[in-house]
Parts: C-alpha cells; sequence; structure tokens
C-alpha cells in the first residue's frame, strides 16, 4: 500500500512538473478596475461600460521594453462584489479590447462567459480568449468594454469588481 501511495504522489508530481508550463516564462499584467451595475437595467439589451486604462508598462516590464515582449495573452478575469449579491442574474458577459483607446475599430474580445449557471454566488470567472495584445497594448493605452446581458433585472444599484489580467512572454 505504502509502493502503490509513494508511486501515485510521484507520478503527480512529475506529471505537474513537466506538463504544466513554469511561471518564470511570463510576466503577469494585472489590473483591478470598478464599476457600478444599476438596479432595475432592462433584460433585452447588453449593457456596456467602457473603461481606459493605462498599461504602466514600467511597473511591470521593469528593465524590458515592449520590444522584448513575444506576445501578451489574456490570463483571467474575475467580476465580483463584496456586498454578497447573487451575480447569477447575468446571463452573458464580455471584456473585449479596444486598441489604442480608439472606439471606432472593432474590439477584440479578451475574455467571455456563455450560459452563466445560476448557483454563480457573488463571483463570476470569465474564460480567457487565446488572442494575441501585444499590438493592441503596445502603445500604453487602451479602452476595455464589459458587456453584460442579464436574464433577470439586477437586483440593486452596486459596486462590481473587475480583476483581469494578461501575461506577457519575453521573446
Amino acid at each position: 500500500m505504502k509502493k502503490i501511495t509513494f508511486l501515485l504522489i510521484a507520478s503527480v508530481f512529475l506529471l505537474t512538473q513537466f506538463s504544466c508550463k513554469n511561471d518564470k516564462d511570463g510576466i503577469d499584467l494585472i489590473y483591478t478596475r470598478e464599476f457600478n451595475i444599476l438596479a432595475g437595467s432592462n433584460t433585452w439589451d447588453t449593457h456596456f461600460y467602457e473603461i481606459p486604462v493605462d498599461v504602466n508598462w514600467s511597473q511591470f516590464l521593469g528593465t524590458l521594453t515592449v520590444d522584448d515582449i513575444d506576445r501578451i495573452n489574456p490570463s483571467f478575469a474575475t467580476l465580483h462584489n463584496n456586498d454578497g449579491i447573487n451575480l447569477d442574474f447575468i446571463r452573458e458577459a464580455s471584456i473585449e479590447i479596444y486598441p489604442d483607446e480608439n472606439t471606432t475599430l472593432t474590439p477584440i474580445e479578451m475574455c467571455y462567459r456563455e450560459n452563466i449557471p445560476f448557483n454563480t454566488g457573488n463571483t463570476l470567472n470569465l474564460i480567457p480568449g487565446i488572442a494575441d495584445f501585444k499590438d493592441e497594448l503596445a502603445d500604453g493605452k487602451y479602452i476595455f468594454r464589459i458587456g453584460l446581458d442579464y436574464r433577470e433585472f439586477p437586483p440593486a444599484t452596486f459596486r462590481v469588481v473587475l480583476d483581469f489580467g494578461f501575461r506577457a512572454i519575453p521573446k
């Protein structure tokens, strides 16, 4: 029994060491923004929230420059509130990015979540897309747009915190 337990633990350790990408291979660009969801917002329109972001390269890259980066991919996005309000009134959520703060261009999807379950609670994790955002973030500023479709009216006006991040992969 001890041999089986040891072999199981050793194989799990080896699998995690060789199958997962090492965290030292990239630089995390992590941001937090807040916005309000308004009580009684309708259920037939997508509700958009546009928020400008300064990339702040010097904070994340240190001595590296944007030219030293090969690609920048979305890594996560999480919506949550501290008021204990269940987010299951949201049916779909997406985050898109306007390059160079130009809202006349077509935005590129960063993260999304469709068919959100009713047991969501006060935290909603979105699924990151696969786009490379290096060109869109290279100028140091961008606007991201959060789109929310509601299945029910929001129960109150409340503050939502969006934590999101990218992973910059050096050359």
